[in-house]
């Protein structure tokens, strides 16, 4: 909603809002957790044949919540664009683009549960993974421009979730603790 060109916005969002597509996020990884500085997932600028910018990645992220159901993937990468075709120098920076999960060279791992918890978690991997550069989201004019939209992002969404979860958390104890009391018997009472 925050950073989408108008042609991603027109096509991703209805299909979100109707549950046409489920979305995920790539950010974590082994060896990096969701520090997005020491992630290894990458991605390169070239020229293909037809004359138009596309991007070669690769990751390897875990941790991703809907993961193995996901229709389309939100990956953050490292982007190196050596011959500056996009005019933003050699090492652009931490970018963030949307990925179709059917597009070759992604797999999605089968759920795994780790923590115990009740929600799709697992890992993704992309391998030579070719998508045009218009996949960034905003567009070739963000790239580079990931670490800003991993933080405000971040940032909103935990703003939500936490507190959410806090919520939820308090009320399930209460019922407990209460319900608890009512048939709780001690020293015949």
């Amino acid at each position: 909603i925050h950073y989408g060109t108008k042609e991603q916005k027109d096509h991703y969002l209805p299909r979100l809002a109707s549950g046409k597509d489920i979305p995920c996020f790539g950010l974590t990884e082994v060896g990096a957790g969701s520090d997005a500085g020491a992630m290894s997932s990458n991605g390169v600028v070239f020229k293909g044949e037809d004359g138009e910018l596309y991007i070669k990645l690769n990751w390897k992220k875990r941790y991703i919540t809907l993961g193995a159901v996901a229709t389309i993937l939100g990956i953050a990468f490292k982007l190196r664009d050596p011959e500056n075709l996009l005019g933003k120098g050699e090492n652009p920076g931490i970018t963030c683009s949307l990925i179709s999960s059917d597009t070759e060279g992604v797999t999605l791992s089968k759920r795994h549960d780790p923590l115990g918890v009740p929600f799709y978690n697992s890992p993704i991997e992309g391998r030579n993974v070719i998508v045009p550069v218009d996949s960034i989201i905003g567009g070739a004019d963000q790239a580079g421009q990931g670490w800003r939209m991993l933080m405000e992002c971040l940032a909103a969404g935990r703003g939500i979730s936490l507190p959410a979860t806090c919520t939820g958390g308090a009320k399930k104890t209460v019922r407990a603790v209460s319900a608890y009391t009512k048939v709780r018997q001690q020293f015949g009472m």
